[in-house]
């Protein structure tokens, strides 16, 4: 399913087009569309009035090969990296398409590109290109998701780190592993975020546009920031699965431990019992009247003096 949004650039103002228009007379009456869509083989075939190139449909149909900007004679195509809806450690894509006199910003179905458009003359002081003013609020757009998604994973390790430290038995290598993961993900996306849009914001770069450009990149800079912070993120979730894989080596350890005492208590234990468990003939501790009871008070002696010199070397520690 497509949605469509149409805009038109003035030389003071932008104006939202409500009317669905046919793709002939896009470039001729608006200069932005926005198409949300999940499929993009179908956006493809909605786009043939265009008659792009295979290289183009190839762009916007596998825009995970192809991060960085590409150009050709007829369009500028940048694919910009964002966080799925459903799972923010998983990729979706933004696509635009810049031809002459018309952008085409393709985005997910479930994700509008709100648009915050100042008056007019506020507008025209701050930018002097609407089609940059407009990457602006998408970069921004796509800011602020990242910054929840950053601030969202900080909370889990933070609750974590907690777990782990109050109720380290409720927490599971499995955990562990996800959040390692999972941030290394996000960290990944972060920065690829702020490479494409620094290669695209210089390559869009001219004399008039420069102003506006900058802004866009005084934008693009906190994506270094929170890479940054993803990075952080990243040694603290592998230093939490260092800790976690400490705990547990020493409860192997101390069970182990506990394990060896048994067994060393048990050890003379067994020897005596292997003694009189022999079938010799002639054996006089056998008819001895009390020799049952003092064969038990020699295994609980020997068991005390061994408890007590296991607990007094701190071997139970």
């Amino acid at each position: 399913m497509i949605q469509l949004s149409f805009f038109k650039f003035t030389d003071t103002d932008v104006i939202e087009v409500k009317n669905d228009l046919p793709l002939a007379e896009w470039e001729k009456n608006v200069n932005w569309v926005n198409i949300n869509a999940d499929d993009r083989k179908e956006v493809i075939d909605y786009l043939t009035f265009f008659n792009f190139s295979d290289e183009i449909n190839n762009l916007i149909l596998n825009p995970g090969d192809h991060l960085l900007t590409e150009t050709s004679h007829e369009s500028i195509i940048q694919n910009f990296i964002i966080s799925k809806k459903s799972s923010i450690f998983e990729r979706d894509y933004i696509t635009l398409v810049l031809l002459k006199n018309l952008t085409i910003c393709i985005l997910p179905a479930s994700m509008p590109f709100s648009l915050e458009i100042n008056e007019p003359e506020v507008l025209m002081k701050q930018y002097k290109n609407f089609r940059i003013y407009f990457t602006y609020l998408l970069v921004r757009l796509i800011l602020t998701q990242s910054t929840m998604n950053v601030s969202n994973t900080r909370k889990q390790i933070h609750n974590l780190e907690l777990n782990l430290i109050s109720s380290p038995e409720k927490v599971s290598s499995a955990d562990m592993m996800s959040a390692v993961t999972n941030i290394r993900y996000l960290a990944d996306i972060v920065e690829d975020q702020y490479i494409g849009f620094n290669f695209f914001n210089k390559l869009i770069i001219n004399k008039n546009r420069e102003p506006d450009a900058h802004k866009l990149k005084e934008v693009i800079d906190s994506f270094r920031e929170l890479s940054r912070i993803s990075e952080r993120l990243e040694e603290k979730a592998e230093s939490l699965r260092t800790q976690f894989m400490l705990i547990h080596q020493e409860e192997s350890a101390r069970k182990i431990n506990i394990l060896t005492i048994v067994q060393a208590i048990f050890v003379p234990l067994t020897f005596l019992a292997g003694i009189y468990g022999m079938n010799f003939s002639y054996m006089p501790e056998l008819n001895w009247k009390y020799a049952y009871f003092v064969v038990w008070g020699i295994f609980v002696l020997l068991s005390s003096v061994l408890l007590y010199f296991f607990k007094k070397n701190r071997w139970f520690d």
